[in-house]
């Protein structure tokens, strides 16, 4: 008896600490509403170059993102960035005296100096006349010998003084041309630039305009190389201090380069390839030549001009560096150094150091670098005058990741070491120097141009016991009870290692984040050397994969724990990226499954083509050997569709491809597939004409296929779609935006609001609902609410003072029974509504949060009388709307996402201030009271109205962080119904957990492990000893 006692209570301890030691998982302060990873990018530059000042070597770039920014040299992180409005492409970057100008402008057109050193604006200018400024026309120089700046802005070529950044003189253009390019010469200027096409000169030809730079008179303009454009491939401006400035070109169909001299109304002369190359050369592939431009600031050179002229010579692609030269007041064109460049590329030393530079050599000014990729590799080699190499090297790279070498440039250390900077067409920066394995830093910005993302669950990881026995027999696991054992095992060694380790007081595992700079030279590093990828979770679900696709092409797996890629791929076509555009989980991990978690991706190339490909969601590569397939047109739409293929295991996709009436695809386009969708395809509607522009929204159904079509089905095979109704927006409204629930959001676990004296207002909750915002030519936006299915009209809205520009964005949301969106108005807010209650408070101009709050009905109890929701009833929803005034303006809108949806949502704000804002959802209620609030509505919880959403810093979810250009803003679930995990990215990425409730599922921070087991073991040994004492008592008791 006294053996059972003790065996009973050593079980039941045994089963309490493994509990406790399962439940600490979550347990650690740093795990509950922390802050996981922040990384700070830049964009894909479009130009780089390296310069030495006073304060050593930096790398500047301009990026496909707006972005001017100053790399450390040694390591790639960013010194400082400044980045530029969405509509602002930066067209031009040069650097002098430590400073540096840019200009930029889409439809405005600016000028700015910048301290090279620490990136602070010095003076900036803007034209006045900006609606004039010709699109894609944009340029500026430094002048020699002050600190003044020549720029074309508006349609105007002007002289802005340092001192005063005003205008010293202003030149008109007439609209002559697109100037991209300015060439300073002595006293003179050279504007160049694509010559406006007119009826009577319709071919492409440059337009050269020469002004005094004393005076701004105009000295002459002239068109020169016909057919020519300045991005041609086939022309290059080079220029020099002693030489002067030349245009050298080869028209179409023609084998002979000309050579113009700035300044000269005709060529000077002409020269042949076999002078050049000095072989001979086919007719074909002189034809096929192509020339670039070596130098990254040709201003600055001092020496001979130069250029590089690559060409084909019996299947071999071959780069020659051409220089001139001159011999007794004759210029000529010489071949300098020469090297093979199949898959390469090739860049110079270029402006690494300036002007004044002591230790600037002539040697330098003419060093090379060619970069090559081949067999999962690239090596490169840098030439001066001699033809032998003067530093090699060579390190591991599989393009398949980020694409191929695009580009280089070649810089100095401080101590003089060559240093080799590459750029792929993914988006990958490397920075190589001799005698090294591998780049001595890298930076991965495809990220940065990230245009869609999608959560992968992992499986929870699984005991060593459980692997074990599946290694030996797969089939054992199978069994409940053996898995049941297993993780009895697994748990005692678990509780043997607790104790050992003094209860969990002697871990020093380091569980803080990552910086940003770690996150960045890390994940490349793992990109460039093959590492495992992840593959489990946690039993929490806080680490999953966070799955971006890029407009670089690139897909890209992150951990949501820390930010470390476990994959990357990357899809082009031609050697040329795929604008990857959708990412769909199409079949997730499964405990002990065989079959592989997929995620499908979808893009397009240049042509519009649409790729559709199945990776694995695990390891990135293709799902099998036809899981990359090109449709034969573009897609106009893709939507996820609610069935399995039931061969496959995989959720299928619907694809609306391009052609004189829409078609319908199945992706995987399997026989099986088509069956199960076809079995329920009379319930699958969708929507046409939603884009930007638009000024009429299609509803459409698809056709059932015949079954012998269906038990054929194929890549190649479509299915009918058919036109079920038309919505026409009102005369003189556009479409500005199109908006409808995206990730889950209309799930909700309650149908009702319960108020205050218990009675229930049932919620309008419409999957099919869609949100059209407008734009009206009288002035105003207009709001639809539409039903996808029937093309109803629910709901209509006008903003009168409301207005939506490239600065001033529209941005909406739907989530459970609610519309949320944010516009600008101007003046007081007064909408004019359809079948909607609510007031509005007056406010001044500025950003308002419009919420909209959909109920079957607007008396209580009171429902639709029907099973099932129907898109075809007579009802109409009740509206209840309400409007505040935002704090500032947002660039993206998101909400919180839970398990079980109990938790209350978070609306989720990207400011334009560069922080992510989470405001709790009683805020939105659209049925606060604006008096006093009654006792009913303090029992139903609603807080008095106030028009201005308070901007709590105590709720900015990115605390310190600068989390610039947010475009887009995701959540996911956890296994915790409390905790949600977001993901925040556009050009920065910030990723964090957040509890909109509060932690009720998890234990507090303080709460004391060794003090339950102490206790616990307290109660156990109390028990073992005194149980003998109870049952003597017992016994001398029954024998009184």
């Amino acid at each position: 008896m006294i053996g059972s006692l003790s065996l009973k209570a050593v079980l039941g301890t045994t089963l309490a600490l493994s509990s406790i030691s399962t439940l600490v998982h979550g347990l650690f302060p740093d795990e509950a509403g922390r802050i996981d990873w922040y990384r700070e990018q830049m964009g894909v530059p479009k130009k780089i170059v390296p310069y030495t000042g006073g304060n050593g070597t930096s790398i500047f770039a301009i990026t496909h993102r707006n972005v001017l920014a100053s790399l450390n040299p040694n390591s790639g992180e960013i010194i400082w960035r400044q980045v530029f409005g969405d509509s602002e492409p930066i067209n031009t970057l040069q650097l002098r005296d430590d400073q540096a100008l840019t200009h930029s402008g889409a439809n405005e057109s600016y000028v700015r100096v910048w301290d090279a050193a620490t990136g602070s604006l010095k003076w900036e200018f803007s034209h006045p006349e900006a609606p004039t400024y010709k699109p894609s026309s944009g340029a500026a120089a430094f002048l020699d010998g002050n600190k003044d700046v020549l720029a074309v802005v508006g349609d105007s070529l002007v002289r802005l003084s340092a001192d005063q950044s005003k205008p010293v003189w202003e030149v008109s253009l007439n609209r002559t041309a697109t100037y991209k390019r300015i060439v300073v010469q002595g006293d003179v200027a050279y504007a160049i630039g694509d010559a406006t096409q007119t009826s009577k000169a319709r071919q492409q030809r440059l337009h050269v305009l020469e002004v005094n730079l004393a005076t701004g008179s105009l000295a002459k303009q002239y068109d020169i190389a016909n057919g020519m454009s300045l991005g041609s491939d086939n022309l290059v401006v080079i220029e020099s201090k002693e030489y002067g400035a030349y245009v050298v070109w080869r028209e179409e169909k023609n084998i002979v380069w000309m050579i113009h001299r700035l300044g000269m109304i005709k060529p000077m002369w002409d020269i042949y390839h076999a002078k050049i190359v000095q072989v001979e050369l086919m007719p074909e592939d002189m034809l096929a030549s192509t020339i670039s431009e070596l130098d990254l600031d040709p201003g600055l050179n001092e020496n001979v001009p130069r250029f590089a002229l690559t060409y084909t010579k019996e299947g071999k692609t071959k780069t020659v560096v051409v220089e001139m030269f001159r011999t007794d007041d004759k210029l000529d064109m010489r071949k300098v150094v020469g090297f093979r460049s199949d898959n390469g590329v090739v860049a110079s030393f270029g402006s690494a150091l300036p002007v004044n530079e002591a230790n600037k050599s002539a040697q330098k000014q003419r060093t090379v670098v060619s970069v090559r990729s081949y067999n999962n590799s690239v090596a490169w080699r840098i030439y001066s005058d001699d033809k032998a190499p003067t530093h090699t090297g060579e390190f591991a790279y599989n393009p398949a990741t980020y694409g191929p070498v695009t580009g280089a440039s070649l810089y100095y250390t401080n101590n003089d070491e060559p240093r080799v900077l590459v750029q792929t067409g993914g988006g990958l920066l490397a920075a190589l120097a001799p005698n090294t394995d591998g780049p001595l830093w890298s930076r991965d910005e495809s990220l940065a141009h990230a245009t869609d993302m999608a959560f992968m669950e992992l499986p929870p990881p699984a005991s060593s016991a459980e692997h074990a026995a599946k290694a030996t027999d797969p089939s054992v696991v199978n069994s409940p009870l053996v898995r049941y054992i297993l993780r009895w095992v697994e748990t005692t060694k678990s509780l043997t290692m607790w104790v050992s380790s003094g209860f969990g007081l002697l871990d020093s595992t380091d569980n803080t984040a990552s910086s940003s700079a770690d996150l960045a030279s890390r994940s490349v590093a793992e990109a460039l050397v093959p590492t495992s990828p992840l593959t489990t979770g946690d039993h929490f679900g806080f680490r999953k994969l966070s799955i971006f696709g890029t407009s670089t092409g690139v897909v890209a797996a992150l951990s949501t724990q820390d930010g470390t890629r476990s994959w990357t791929h990357w899809f082009a076509d031609n050697g040329t990226s795929v604008k990857v555009e959708h990412i769909f989980v199409t079949r997730r991990t499964q405990p002990l499954s065989e079959d592989a978690a997929l995620v499908t991706v979808v893009g397009r190339n240049a042509r519009g083509k649409t790729v559709v490909a199945d990776l694995d969601a695990l390891t990135g590569l293709p799902a099998s050997e036809n899981a990359i397939q090109w449709l034969a047109s573009g897609h106009t739409k893709v939507f996820e569709l609610p069935v399995v293929d039931t061969a496959t295991n995989q959720q299928l996709i619907g694809i609306i491809t391009d052609g004189k009436e829409p078609q319908f695809r199945i992706w995987p386009s399997t026989a099986a597939g088509a069956k199960a969708f076809f079995a329920i395809s009379d319930t699958v509607f969708f929507d046409l004409g939603g884009s930007k522009g638009s000024i009429q929204l299609r509803g459409y159904s698809i056709e059932r296929s015949s079954e012998l079509e269906i038990s054929s089905w194929n890549k190649d095979s479509v299915a009918s779609t058919k036109r079920q109704w038309a919505f026409d927006l009102p005369e003189g409204e556009i479409l500005v935006k199109e908006t409808e629930y995206r990730n889950g959001a209309q799930n909700t676990a309650l149908l009702g609001r319960v108020l205050g004296d218990r009675s229930v207002l049932y919620k309008y909750i419409n999957p099919h609902l869609v949100t059209l915002a407008t734009l009206r030519s009288e002035g105003g936006i207009g709001i639809y609410f539409i039903d996808r299915v029937s093309g109803r009209l629910l709901h209509s809205a006008i903003h009168k003072n409301a207005r939506v520009t490239a600065k001033q964005p529209f941005l909406g949301i739907q989530t459970e029974n609610r519309v949320i969106y944010q516009l600008w108005q101007d003046g007081s807010f007064a909408p004019v509504s359809s079948n909607s209650t609510g007031k509005h408070q007056a406010t001044t101009s500025g950003y308002i949060t419009v919420v909209a709050e959909l109920f079957e009905s607007d008396k209580p109890d009171t429902r639709e009388d029907s099973k099932a929701f129907s898109s075809y009833d007579i009802l109409l929803p009740s509206v209840v709307t309400t409007a505040f005034t935002a704090p500032e303006a947002a660039s993206a809108l998101g909400i919180t996402r839970t398990g079980s949806h109990i938790t209350t949502r978070d609306v989720l704000f990207g400011l334009v201030s560069n922080k992510l804002l989470s405001l709790p959802d009683q805020l939105f209620d659209p049925r606060r009271p604006k008096e006093a609030p009654t006792k009913d509505e303090q029992a139903e919880g609603l807080v008095p109205y106030a028009a201005p959403l308070v901007l709590d810093p105590k709720r900015v979810l990115s605390h310190y962080n600068t989390v610039a250009g947010i475009k887009f803003i995701s959540s996911a679930p956890t296994h915790l119904e409390s905790t949600s995990l977001v993901a925040s990215f556009g050009l920065d990425m910030f990723f964090t957990r957040t509890s909109p409730s509060g932690t009720f599922d998890q234990l507090s921070p303080s709460f004391s492990k060794v003090n339950l087991v102490v206790t616990t073991l307290a109660l156990v040994i109390g028990c073992l000893l005194g149980g003998p004492m109870v049952r003597r008592k017992m016994t001398n008791q029954a024998w009184e």
